[in-house]
C-alpha cells in the first residue's frame, strides 16, 4: 500500500479550489502592497526600498504565527507616522540614523509585543477605549494626509514656520504642476476604480496598482518633471541583528515610543483580525457554506505573530509594521482559505525585489503621497465624532479632546522630561488619562447620588 502524502499536509494546498482562492487573494495583495509599502515607507522617512522588505518575511511570518485567516501584515500608514515621529526625535533630527534607529524600533517593538504573548496579557489591549481611539487615529489620518501635500505639490518637506511666509517659501520651492495634475489625476483614478467599479472585486482592489502601473508609464514616456523614486536596489535583504551601539538617543523617549507602537499597531491588527472573524463563510448556489468558519481569533496568539514580525523586520533592516485593514478587507473579498495567501505575496514581493525593481525607477513620489492619501482619508471619521457626540455628550467629548491633543501637542512640543518632548503619540495617553477622569468622577457622582 503506498503511503498518502496528502494526509500531512495542510488543507490549503489538498484541496484544489482552496489553493486557487490563496493564489489569487496573494498575489492581489502584492500587487496593493508593493505600491503601498514604498508610499508608507517615504511616510516613515525612510527610503522606499526598506518598505518592500518589510512587505517581505514579515508578511508570511505574521500570518504562520497568528491566528487570524485573513490579516495582512506589513508596512501601514498609522505606525509609518509614529515611526517617523519617533526616530526623528531620537536621532535629534539627523537623518543619517533615520533607518538605524527604525531598525532598533522595529526590534524594540516586536521583543515588547512577544513578552506581552508569552506573559498572556493580550486581554490588556481590550481596556484602551475605543471613543479614545476614534479621536487618536482620526486625527492621525489628518496629520499623515497633510504631511504628504509636499509630495503632491512636487515640493520640498516644508515646515509649518515656512508656512506662515507662503510668498517666500512659493519663491523657492514652486510648485510643481505636473505632479499637481499627476496627483489629482490619479486620485480620481483610484476613486472611480475602487468605488465605482465594485461589482467587479478582483477590478475595485487593484486601484493603487493601476496608478502606479499609468503613473510609470506616463513618467516613462513623456517629459515629466516632478521627483520621481528613482534608484532601488536590486535584491533581498541582509538577515542580520541591528547595531544596537550605534544609539545615542533618550532611552525613555526609545521606550515611549516603543509602547506607543506597539498598542496602536497592535489595536488596528486585532480590530480587523476580529472584525473579518465575525463575517460568515460564503454559501454557493445552494445555500451551502463553502469552507467551515475559521477558527477564533486569539489575542496572544496574534502578539505572537506580530512580534515575530516585527522582529523579522528589525533582522531584515526595515522599519516596524502591523496588520492592515485595507489589505485584510481585500484578502477576505478575495476568498483567502488560508494565510497560504501571505506566502504567496511574499514570494511575489521577493520576485519584484529580485527581478523588477528598474521598472519602479520612474514612479513619480507624487503618486506615492496620493496613494497614502487615499488609503488614510476614511480614517478621518469626523461625522461619527460628531454622532457619538450626540449620543453621548461625555464620550463625545472625550474623543474631540483626544482629537484636538492629537492635533496640538505636535505644535507645542513641550519638553515634559529631558529628552522627552509632546508630539502626536501624546494625544492618545492624554485622552486615556481624560477618559479616567470622567469616569472616575461618573462613578463618585453615583455614589453621592445613591
Amino acid at each position: 500500500m503506498l503511503f498518502n502524502f496528502s494526509t500531512w499536509l495542510p488543507e490549503a494546498l489538498t484541496n484544489k479550489n482552496y489553493l486557487t482562492r490563496d493564489v489569487i487573494a496573494g498575489v492581489t495583495i502584492a500587487m496593493i502592497i508593493i505600491p503601498q509599502s514604498m508610499a508608507y515607507a517615504t511616510l516613515a522617512d525612510v527610503s522606499p526600498i526598506y518598505g518592500l522588505y518589510a512587505a517581505l518575511l514579515p508578511v508570511a511570518i505574521a500570518a504562520f504565527f497568528g491566528s487570524s485567516r485573513y490579516l495582512a501584515t506589513g508596512p501601514v500608514a498609522m505606525v509609518c507616522l509614529l515611526t517617523s515621529v519617533a526616530i526623528s526625535s531620537l536621532s535629534l533630527g539627523d537623518s543619517s540614523l533615520y533607518i538605524a534607529y527604525a531598525v532598533i524600533l522595529s526590534m524594540t517593538v516586536g521583543v515588547f509585543q512577544l513578552l506581552l504573548s508569552l506573559t498572556k496579557t493580550g486581554n490588556i489591549f481590550d481596556k484602551i477605549p475605543e471613543h479614545v481611539l476614534l479621536g487618536f487615529t482620526s486625527a492621525a489620518a489628518l496629520i499623515i494626509s497633510l504631511s504628504q501635500l509636499s509630495k503632491v505639490f512636487g515640493m520640498p518637506k516644508i515646515s509649518i514656520t515656512q508656512l506662515l511666509d507662503l510668498e517666500k517659501l512659493l519663491a523657492s520651492s514652486p510648485i510643481n504642476y505636473q505632479a499637481l495634475i499627476l496627483s489629482v489625476l490619479m486620485l480620481l483614478l483610484m476613486y472611480i476604480i475602487k468605488y465605482k467599479f465594485t461589482r467587479y472585486m478582483t477590478l475595485s482592489n487593484l486601484a493603487v496598482f493601476f496608478a502606479v502601473l499609468i503613473s510609470i508609464t506616463y513618467a516613462s514616456y513623456q517629459p515629466y518633471a516632478g521627483p520621481i523614486v528613482g534608484f532601488i536596489p536590486p535584491g533581498l535583504p541582509d538577515i542580520k541583528m541591528p547595531e544596537y551601539d550605534i544609539f545615542t538617543g533618550s532611552l525613555p523617549m526609545l521606550v515611549i515610543h516603543t509602547v506607543i507602537i506597539a498598542f496602536v499597531g497592535f489595536m488596528e491588527a486585532i480590530a480587523i483580525a476580529k472584525q473579518l472573524h465575525a463575517k460568515k463563510p460564503p454559501k454557493d448556489q445552494k445555500g451551502v457554506e463553502l469552507y467551515k468558519d475559521p477558527t477564533p481569533v486569539n489575542s496572544n496568539q496574534e502578539l505572537l505573530g506580530q512580534g515575530l514580525a516585527n522582529i523579522t523586520s528589525g533582522m531584515s533592516g526595515s522599519i516596524p509594521v502591523s496588520g492592515s485593514f485595507s489589505r485584510s478587507a481585500v484578502n477576505e473579498s478575495s476568498g483567502a482559505f488560508s494565510g497560504l495567501s501571505s506566502i504567496i505575496t511574499m514570494i511575489v514581493v521577493g520576485l519584484t525585489l529580485l527581478f523588477a525593481t528598474p521598472l519602479l525607477f520612474n514612479l513619480p513620489q507624487a503618486t506615492l503621497g496620493i496613494i497614502v492619501i487615499f488609503a488614510v482619508l476614511p480614517l478621518i471619521k469626523i461625522k461619527e465624532m460628531n454622532r457619538l457626540f450626540l449620543e453621548n455628550k461625555q464620550l463625545g467629548i472625550i474623543t474631540w479632546i483626544t482629537f484636538a491633543s492629537t492635533l496640538i501637542f505636535p505644535i507645542l512640543s513641550i519638553e515634559i522630561y529631558e529628552g522627552v518632548r509632546t508630539h502626536i503619540w501624546t494625544g492618545i495617553i492624554f485622552g486615556f488619562l481624560i477618559h479616567i477622569i470622567f469616569n472616575k468622577r461618573y462613578l463618585n457622582t453615583e455614589k453621592e447620588a445613591t
